[in-house]
C-alpha cells in the first residue's frame, strides 16, 4: 500500500468542483471540493452556493500544504486538505529543491524546538520554513456539541498567527539559507542535517560579529 505523502502545492485553476493544482511535477493534480475543510472548518455536505464560493477557499497563487489521497494508473493525482495541519500557508519562507534531496521520513511536518521553527518537508521537493505555531485547541479539532445541518459537528476556526518578531524572521532566513547551501551541496535535507547546517552557520556568523 502506498504511504500518504506530503506535497506543496500552489498555481490554482478552478475548474468545475474541483482545482486543478500544480504540484512541481509532470502531471497536475485535483483538489476535490468535497475534499477542502470550507471557511470556518464547518463539516457538511457541499451545495451549489459553497461551488460559487470557492474562491474563498483558495485562490489562484496561493501555496497549501496537501496529501496524496489516490494515485490513478495515468498518473492523475488527487489531494485533500480535511485535516487541520493542511491548508493554506502563510507567513514563511517558500524554497525549492531537488525532489531526490528530501528524505523520505514517516512525518514531512516537524518543528525545531531549540529555535522554533516550523517545516514542511514536502516530497515534491517544495520545502515551506515559517515561525513555529502552536497546534489549536483539542476542542478546535474535535468540534462542538451541536452537530451541523446534516448531523455532522462543526469544526471551528483555526485562530490566526500572531504577528513574526524581527528575531523569527532572521531564524527563519537563516534555516532557509541553511536548506539551500544543502542543496547546492547536493546533500540529504531533513531536520538533523539542516539543524547541523543551521548551528554551523550561526556559530560563524557569532565568531565573525
Amino acid at each position: 500500500m502506498r504511504r500518504p505523502c506530503t506535497h506543496l502545492v500552489f498555481s490554482f485553476q478552478l475548474a468545475g468542483k474541483r482545482w486543478k493544482v500544480d504540484l512541481a511535477s509532470r502531471h497536475e493534480a485535483s483538489l476535490l471540493l468535497s475534499a477542502v475543510n470550507l471557511p470556518g472548518g464547518i463539516q457538511r455536505r457541499r451545495n451549489a452556493e459553497d461551488e460559487l464560493r470557492m474562491r474563498e477557499v483558495f485562490r489562484e497563487g496561493d501555496l497549501l500544504s496537501a496529501e496524496v489521497q489516490s494515485v490513478q494508473t495515468d498518473g492523475s493525482v488527487a489531494l485533500h486538505t480535511r485535516s487541520l495541519k493542511y491548508g493554506l500557508l502563510v507567513g514563511g519562507q517558500l524554497i525549492q529543491v531537488p525532489p531526490a534531496l528530501v528524505k523520505r521520513q514517516k512525518q514531512h511536518f516537524h518543528t525545531l524546538e531549540a529555535i522554533g521553527v516550523d517545516l514542511i518537508l514536502g516530497c515534491n521537493g517544495l520545502l515551506w520554513v515559517q515561525p513555529h505555531v502552536s497546534p489549536p485547541p483539542q476542542s478546535s479539532i474535535q468540534g462542538g456539541a451541536d452537530g451541523g445541518p446534516d448531523g455532522e459537528k462543526p469544526i471551528e476556526s483555526v485562530p490566526a498567527k500572531p504577528p513574526c518578531s524581527r528575531h523569527q524572521l532572521e531564524v527563519v532566513t537563516r534555516v532557509g539559507n541553511a536548506i539551500r547551501a544543502l542543496a547546492h551541496s547536493y546533500l540529504a535535507i531533513y531536520p538533523t542535517t539542516i539543524m547541523d547546517t543551521y548551528e554551523v552557520s550561526n556559530k560563524e556568523s557569532n565568531s565573525s560579529s
